[in-house]
């Protein structure tokens, strides 16, 4: 039995979580854009009842605020927390870590892209906009953004972060993730489906790689296993 997996549950189970949620999020994220595209990027009546609840919702205070969540979740201002994350994550050579965290992001935001080509979903009209927008609007691109950001700070708190504030710190990423996407709603820039297409954009994005990473780590441990061991006789 040498080179055998003794104890295969935990990895197991370790497999068959992330692989079990991405494909979860993925048939969900691909009903919802077909039926989208089919539907001619029409909203919903969930779509609908959001974005009239913001309309008659808003203050000033309220938008400013929005404003600067939104803000906090978009463009070159994600990829210090994204390289953060995958600094803290990676223990051995950190700089790797972190120009992972960068890859990840960078990449997770063309495959955004792409897809938004593909569904082509109009915007609310600009007249209900509390702030600037541009682009196709599903999935959302802050949405996306911010969510994988979250998940890889969320994966470098739990790896490298010990004390009393880690479990602050480990609700502090995805908080602000919802945050940000509730912002786009609330902003009028965003039907609240273009939302929760980002979120399992990001879900599926982020599963996919945790099952390539356990894929090179079990790997590297099949590797190591093969190396010949002398046993007493």
């Amino acid at each position: 039995m040498d080179g055998e997996d003794r104890h295969p549950g935990p990895r197991r189970r370790a497999v068959h979580v992330p692989a079990g949620f991405a494909v979860l999020s993925a048939v969900l994220l691909t009903v919802l854009a077909v039926a989208t595209v089919e539907r001619h990027g029409a909203p919903y009546p969930v779509d609908v009842d959001a974005h009239r609840w913001a309309l008659t919702h808003r203050g000033r205070v309220a938008v400013n605020v929005a404003v600067v969540v939104t803000t906090s979740g978009t463009g070159f201002a994600t990829y210090p927390f994204a390289a953060a994350g995958g600094l803290l994550a990676c223990r051995r050579i950190r700089w790797r870590g972190a120009l992972a965290g960068v890859a990840v992001l960078g990449l997770g935001q063309i495959v955004r892209l792409v897809l938004a080509v593909g569904v082509h979903r109009p915007r609310p009209p600009s007249v209900d906009w509390a702030w600037t927008a541009s682009g196709f609007a599903m999935p959302s691109g802050h949405t996306t953004t911010s969510a994988i950001t979250a998940v890889v700070l969320t994966v470098g708190i739990a790896r490298g972060v010990r004390g009393r504030a880690r479990p602050v710190l480990l609700a502090v990423p995805g908080l602000w993730a919802l945050g940000v996407g509730a912002s786009r709603v609330y902003l009028g820039v965003h039907w609240l489906t273009d939302v929760v297409a980002g979120w399992l954009l990001a879900a599926v994005w982020t599963a996919l790689l945790g099952l390539l990473v356990l894929a090179l780590a079990h790997r590297r441990h099949r590797a190591a296993g093969t190396i010949p061991t002398t046993r007493p006789g």
